[in-house]
């Protein structure tokens, strides 16, 4: 099975489009990488839960958390990795990587 990692900018309230993600991945395994304004799924329950509804894993940047106020308050399925991490799940942990 493939996988396909999904780079995130955009905050939820930004009107991202998650149905991309099922159309892009079907068939993959999928997780998003969470960047700037998109760790806001990270903290708002309703908006993460959503995202969780159309990928497997969720990696979000510890760094753009604490810079909004957010340091450690990921919750749920969010794992909260490093700027040396990220480097490691886009460029091994994945087979492809689709920034939206």
């Amino acid at each position: 099975m493939t996988s396909i990692l999904f780079v995130m900018l955009k905050s939820p309230h930004e009107n991202v489009n998650l149905e991309l993600v099922d159309e892009l991945g079907k068939g993959s395994k999928k997780a998003a990488l969470l960047f700037e304004d998109a760790v806001y799924y990270a903290v708002d329950k309703k908006q993460g839960k959503h995202l969780s509804e159309h990928v497997d894993e969720v990696f979000v940047m510890a760094d753009d958390l604490a810079a909004r106020g957010f340091k450690g308050k990921a919750t749920g399925m969010f794992k909260e990795i490093d700027y040396p991490e990220a480097v490691d799940v886009i460029m091994e942990r994945y087979d492809r990587t689709v920034t939206i």
